[in-house]
């Protein structure tokens, strides 16, 4: 007992260490006061709809709510954590040297995920629980159910997502770019998320009144009706809190400790066989003389050899790709929504929370309005900050650059320029996007485009001259450089004051002195920027010395 609870608790502060910085305590608090931000957030809009699905005598469709969303954040959080934490580790042959039984390893890793889910899990339930018991039915029984539901309820989702996780990634493990392939999936899976989101919120937006009233009560009603087919414990939980079932609780109580139970034991007999799967991958083809040849003569020159190289960096990292890929997708799907529905309609359909206008008011502010379009892509441009963290990325293999017989302007330029070019490149796909449907005229176009560049040209300079300060080479994980890199953080944190206060300063300044006394704004504010980041990358480059002697 004593090697299981050691080794749970390295298990939990790995798992910790890998969702907030370790290192630097400013780092530490703002991750701190951002997760608590973003669950603050959660919970009021959990708590909301608890409250919704009462308003529409929907109360006892509440403890299913509970338990299928406390199971999806446990199957999310399991699928993205088991690879690397369950199998698939980088010092595999170290841990089952370990003089602890095999058994005792895999059950430590297993728990350490089930614990990590079920605070998760207590994340998305809670405040429906919350809103059950003040406002629905609050009795010792219901308060049992519920403490049951919120250990439990992650559990079962839990064990299946750690066979499904083994799936994909055995899967992916046959492909010579499985990488590519599944951040493509991935990207394609979260914009079809996001347009059925936010169409499905437009749409309950354009048509209020009792009708869109009862509509939303009869969606709600047939959700609920589909978790209680689809997955049996919510069926359960529910006969449990609603009709007092004691029969009911104790299925979702058997069934919850019964199926990890199965499931660790599975996974213990077979693990070096799920291990051994992992690892034989296919082996990629040697390439010819000639292909060789080719592949040099299409690299052209040394710069362009580098860009290429940071094209394949950033697509060979999962963790990379996904935290600097999205920006391009947003500022896109912006674009084509605004242009396929219409600014002006998006606004007079209420689907913005707190905006009530009428079609008379909008004509009066619509100048201002459009000057703030330049600012929502400067926002999204600064999430595609790959320049930022290029140098620390290179991890151990930053000798290759540091040695190349080539100066530090090219180096460095190429990595500026493999992610310059594709953000300007989409800003301006978007901005002529814009202007061919009407949304925007000429002038708004270059508003766009010269703002959100120069904009995101300014932040990303400043987050790749403070990598080349202090790179980090002895990351153990990407998500080091990532996810918790200083440079990564000044370029979000500083681009969104940037984006928030920019923006802020353009619909005063159009209120008070005219629209165009706006577009003057935020056109100076690109230009500024596109020319400070230019200095500041020339002074990058000056001061350089080989970063590796950092």
């Amino acid at each position: 007992m004593r090697s299981f609870l050691i080794l749970m608790r390295v298990q939990l502060h790995a798992l910790a260490c890998s969702l907030m910085p370790h290192k630097r305590r400013f780092s530490t608090a703002l991750t701190v006061l951002a997760g608590i931000a973003l669950v603050g957030l959660a919970a009021l809009y959990l708590v909301l709809l608890g409250i919704t699905l009462i308003s529409f005598g929907l109360e006892a469709a509440i403890p299913a709510f509970a338990v299928a969303l406390s199971a999806l954040a446990g199957v999310i959080f399991t699928f993205l954590k088991a690879n690397g934490t369950l199998f698939g580790l980088a010092d595999f042959d170290l841990v089952m040297s370990l003089p602890v039984p095999r058994r005792t390893v895999v059950a430590s890793r297993v728990t350490a995920l089930y614990a990590s889910a079920t605070l998760i899990g207590a994340i998305a339930s809670v405040p429906l629980w919350a809103v059950y018991l003040v406002f629905a039915s609050f009795s010792p029984w219901a308060v049992v159910c519920a403490v049951l539901s919120v250990l439990l309820a992650p559990a079962i989702p839990t064990a299946l997502a750690t066979f499904l996780a083994f799936g994909v990634s055995a899967l992916a493990s046959r492909f010579r770019h499985a990488n590519l392939v599944y951040i493509v999936i991935s990207l394609i899976a979260f914009t079809a998320v996001m347009v059925v989101v936010y169409g499905y919120s437009f749409s309950a937006g354009a048509n209020k009144g009792d009708a869109s009233a009862e509509q939303l009560a009869g969606g709600l009603a047939a959700i609920s009706g589909l978790l209680n087919l689809g997955w049996p414990p919510a069926s359960w939980m529910g006969s449990a809190v609603v009709e007092g079932s004691a029969l009911g609780l104790g299925a979702f109580t058997v069934a919850s400790i019964a199926v990890p139970a199965l499931a660790l034991e599975i996974m213990q007999r077979n693990y070096l066989a799920i291990n051994a799967a992992l690892t034989a991958r296919v082996r990629a083809r040697a390439l010819t003389t000639g292909e060789l040849r080719a592949r040099t003569e299409r690299s052209g020159s040394p710069f362009k050899a580098l860009v290429l190289k940071e094209y394949r960096t950033l697509l060979g990292i999962p963790s990379y790709a996904f935290n600097c890929l999205f920006g391009y997708l947003f500022m896109l799907v912006i674009a084509v929504a605004l242009s396929v529905i219409g600014l002006k309609e998006i606004l007079l359909s209420g689907a913005v929370d707190g905006v009530e206008i009428g079609a008379a008011e909008y004509d009066a502010i619509a100048g201002f309005v459009v000057n703030l379009l330049p600012w929502f892509f400067v926002f999204c441009a600064i999430m595609c900050p790959s320049a930022a963290c290029s140098i620390s990325i290179e991890g151990k293999s930053s000798w290759i650059c540091a040695t190349a017989p080539l100066p530090q302007r090219v180096i460095l330029g190429a990595k500026l320029a493999s992610n310059a070019v594709p953000v300007a490149a989409t800003i301006a796909v978007s901005a002529l996007v814009l202007f061919a449907s009407g949304q925007v005229d000429a002038l708004g176009a270059a508003c766009v485009l010269i703002t959100g560049f120069g904009g995101f040209f300014l932040m990303v300079n400043i987050g790749l001259s403070s990598d080349v300060r202090k790179p980090n080479f002895s990351w153990t994980t990407p998500n080091d450089v990532v996810k918790r890199g200083f440079p990564i953080m000044i370029v979000v944190l500083g681009g969104m004051v940037l984006a928030f206060g920019g923006g802020a300063l353009s619909f005063v300044i159009s209120l008070n002195l005219g629209v165009v006394a706006g577009i003057a704004w935020n056109l100076g504010v690109g230009i500024v920027g596109a020319v400070a980041g230019w200095l500041i990358f020339r002074h990058t480059c000056r001061v350089a010395t080989s970063y590796l002697t950092r």
